[in-house]
């Protein structure tokens, strides 16, 4: 597996700060040497920021946690 695949399969899990912070350091430093895996990093986050930012209502943490099941089942 490549750095970039280690990074870019963690980047829910770095977003969330579900991560240990040796993880956290490894995925930061291959965010500030990597153009490519900064910008996915960069549009997921703003994406992220957008959703919550136009949604009006809270969803249930049951459903977060589904769909982030679902999304690690798909890796």
């Amino acid at each position: 597996m490549s750095k970039c695949d280690h990074a870019v399969e963690r980047i829910y899990f770095y977003l969330d700060g579900e991560i240990n912070w040796y993880r956290r350091v490894r995925i930061n430093w291959h965010l500030r040497s990597c153009r490519m895996c900064e910008g996915a990093f960069e549009f997921e986050d703003r994406l992220r920021s957008v959703v919550r930012e136009k949604s009006a209502e809270d969803i249930p943490e049951e459903l977060i946690s589904r769909l982030r099941n679902i999304l690690h089942d798909e890796h």
